[in-house]
């Protein structure tokens, strides 16, 4: 199962709020928060490439590093692996979820809701 550290966490959540960006650009936006040396950034950055999480271009002399997948697609894929590691079965695990109601706010249980509703209405129609 693939493992985040904080800090690969933390540097991603900056590439997804302020997008691609070179080793530079996100040094700039960790050093505010972080008492990490540029090198730990460019190593953080390196290790998130290898794990499948960013892309890269070469741009100059320097990488272009961009998020792979959303923040959705990985919270996602995340869960998947969870859930298999643990046989769980999708549709309990879901229930469990919503059941945790101090976690999800009434607008996204509704949302969620309705998610529902028209995922049911698209298998009915397929059956």
């Amino acid at each position: 199962m693939m493992k985040l550290g904080e800090l690969e966490t933390f540097v991603l959540k900056l590439i997804w709020e302020f997008g691609k960006g070179s080793v530079k650009d996100v040094y700039q936006r960790v050093k505010p928060k972080r008492a990490v040396t540029r090198n730990t950034v460019q190593s953080t950055l390196e290790r998130l490439y290898r794990k499948g999480l960013l892309t890269r271009q070469k741009q100059a002399h320097a990488y272009i590093y961009d998020s792979r997948l959303t923040k959705e697609q990985l919270t996602a894929q995340l869960l998947g692996q969870l859930m298999s590691d643990f046989d769980s079965d999708p549709s309990m695990t879901i229930a469990a979820f919503v059941e945790q109601h101090d976690v999800v706010s009434d607008a996204k249980m509704q949302q969620l809701r309705q998610w529902l509703e028209t995922i049911k209405k698209q298998e009915s129609g397929n059956a």
